[in-house]
């Protein structure tokens, strides 16, 4: 170390996050590779990447999540969407991960058992003041690209590699223009010369980095420490599941489809297939969906029994029944169809139509691995996906692969919790034609692609209004009633609560094949603030094995005058206090109606004043 100047000035700043692209050389390599580290300290993350020989390796570190997304591709690659520059892919837990690919990496700076710290940016650069880096000499030479430096040096021992040897930091300055990083001064050469033990046998460690590019604190983005978008990885970890849906929502979705050429780009045209707008309620099991079918759509169960179907159609049903309501806007039509277990409303794997779950609704499958965060028409989302693959016509030199991939944005619901739940945004299914051996003429090869678009998503229960006013269900003949209650509480402020319990224990008392068969038209309060009418509709069996709508009005009429129709909720008061209330059916109200004149009449029958303990709902 002799010949070194005293260090006056302080030493040079990495600052604690970079980015550092650079040509690497290692003296017993014989290709040199070009190698890109992204280090974010304030959001715990790091990827570095090679490029060698045409070939892409990559190492990305989630500290926060504890995981490696690990993968090597073909370069060069013409298009981000090339799905044939694709060889490997895989997430690992970051404690115990080793690359597979990168002799360079990442050092862990372990505080405990189970979990690995991310280091300092010094500690991976091997620099700063706790190297005891000295300043050795002022020059300009070929190692810098005859760029002004200052040398600074140090012997260093490597706990990470099990390593000694000397570090060289040649920081270029004094220009008369800023480098292309916007940087006034960084390093532009670094080299180590030394040895190190791999399983106790003595290396030689001896390397060189020649920096065109140092970015010191800059501004990162979540596409920099992500995998190509077109790239499957497989999950080798627990970490970071697919989050829980909501049982009830409403949601738009726009389905389309187009070609991509070997290169990732458009081959003609995209092509719209359908527009749908759904209503979802799981403890209703009722689901609404007015759309604009597809052609396979209208091929498919149920809608092929419709013929003309040119523009909207609307179906509505209830899981616990055998019928599809189906209205065609264009010919006023209305149909009450066999319901088909393959509708796309039904489970697939059940023998019978059973409520599709909201899992298949959004594309949601078993084995999806989490990809990472990429930008969906304009909305950062998080990715999962899952690749399968099947023999086209039982020939097992072409195979049939697909790729499945499902975006979900992180919101927070609309509710005092402020509860966080996944948006869908985005279900692509990418499907292409292998060979084996792989065929080296890209020139036929095409990629088709599905996608669905996700908008206006919302988690709340779809109001029970979504599936009364359907067309076919207004249509439909029936007959109106009404039935007095008295109870606490004013109407305006207690509807929305009350009448989902009155629909209860109608259920509960009458026990109909499908509710739909019952529409509570209003609830209103005509004279008495403790007097409030329910107007409501039953609708005449829909096929001849459904209960008559006398045997419901008898039913309904024996527990309301036996004074045993009782409806619990928590309401409003007066006041506006949330409280515990009981509405009582009022002995002999439940009668035939006619709207035009059914207000004008107070109800004369008896009160029932007794403290009914046993609800109806």
């Amino acid at each position: 170390f002799g010949g070194w100047f005293s260090l006056f000035d302080s030493l040079p700043s990495l600052g604690h996050s970079y980015i550092l692209k650079y040509e690497y050389q290692e003296i017993s390599a014989s290709q040199p590779a070009w190698v890109e580290e992204y280090f974010d300290t304030k959001n715990q993350r790091a990827k570095i990447i090679a490029v060698s020989l045409g070939v892409e390796f990559a190492d990305i570190y989630d500290y926060k999540s504890q995981r490696v997304m690990s993968y090597k591709a073909r370069k060069p690659s013409t298009s981000g969407s090339d799905v044939k520059t694709q060889v490997e892919c895989g997430i690992y837990d970051l404690k115990t991960f080793k690359s597979k690919y990168l002799q360079l990496r990442f050092p862990c700076a372990t505080k405990s058992s189970t979990t690995c710290d991310m280091p300092t940016a010094n500690e991976v650069l091997r620099y700063g003041r706790s190297y005891s880096y000295k300043l050795k000499n002022e020059l300009t030479a070929t190692e810098t690209r005859n760029i002004k430096h200052k040398l600074y040096t140090a012997c260093i021992k490597d706990p990470f590699i099990n390593g000694t040897y000397e570090s060289y930091y040649y920081w270029g300055e004094d220009l008369s223009f800023r480098f292309p990083s916007g940087e006034k001064n960084m390093p532009v050469h670094v080299e180590q010369e030394g040895e190190y033990y791999e399983n106790e046998t003595k290396r030689e460690h001896h390397i060189y980095k020649n920096i065109p590019w140092y970015q010191k604190n800059p501004t990162f983005s979540d596409d920099m420490f992500q995998v190509p978008q077109s790239m499957y990885c497989k999950n080798y970890t627990n970490l970071h599941a697919i989050p829980a849906m909501p049982n009830s929502f409403s949601f738009s979705q726009e389905e389309f489809a187009f070609t991509l050429n070997a290169s990732g780009f458009l081959k003609g045209g995209f092509s719209p297939l359908s527009f749908k707008q759904f209503w979802y309620s799981d403890n209703l099991t009722l689901v609404r969906v007015d759309m604009r079918p597809s052609e396979e759509d209208k091929k498919g169960p149920i809608l092929k029994e419709v013929t003309g179907i040119n523009g909207r159609v609307s179906v509505v049903m209830d899981f616990n029944y055998n019928y599809a309501f189906l209205a065609h806007s264009a010919n006023d039509e209305c149909r009450i169809l066999k319901v088909d277990k393959n509708f796309f409303l039904c489970y697939k794997e059940d023998e019978k139509c059973n409520k599709i779950n909201r899992e298949a609704l959004f594309g949601i499958s078993a084995n999806l691995s989490y990809k990472g965060k990429y930008a969906e028409g304009g909305i950062y989302g998080e990715t999962w996906s899952k690749v399968t693959e099947e023999k086209k016509n039982g020939t097992p030199e072409a195979k049939i692969l697909t790729r499945h991939e499902v975006s979900f944005q992180e919101t927070k619901e609309k509710t005092s919790r402020n509860k966080k739940v996944f948006t869908p945004i985005q279900v692509v299914d990418y499907k292409e034609e292998t060979t084996t051996p792989e065929n080296k003429d890209d020139s036929n090869f095409k990629q088709d692609v599905r996608l669905k678009n996700y908008y206006e998503v919302n988690f709340s229960q779809p109001g029970i209004e979504v599936y009364e006013k359907h067309p076919c269900l207004q249509r439909h003949n029936s007959t109106l009633y009404t039935l007095a209650f008295e109870g606490p509480g004013i109407v305006d402020k207690n509807k929305a609560r009350f009448l989902p319990q009155l629909r209860r224990a109608i259920k509960k008392v009458c026990d109909p094949e499908t509710m739909l068969r019952f529409e509570l038209v209003d609830l209103r309060s005509p004279k008495k603030i403790s007097e409030k009418i329910v107007f409501l509709r039953i609708l005449q069996p829909f096929d001849s094995n459904g209960t008559s709508t006398d045997v419901l009005v008898s039913k309904i009429t024996d527990i309301v005058n036996k004074e045993e129709f009782a409806v619990c909720f928590v309401g409003f008061t007066i006041t506006l206090k949330e409280k515990l209330m009981q509405w009582i059916a009022i002995n002999g109200t439940f009668v035939q109606e006619n709207i035009a004149t059914s207000l004008t009449n107070s109800s004369t029958a008896s009160r029932n004043k007794n403290e009914i303990q046993k609800c109806s709902a």
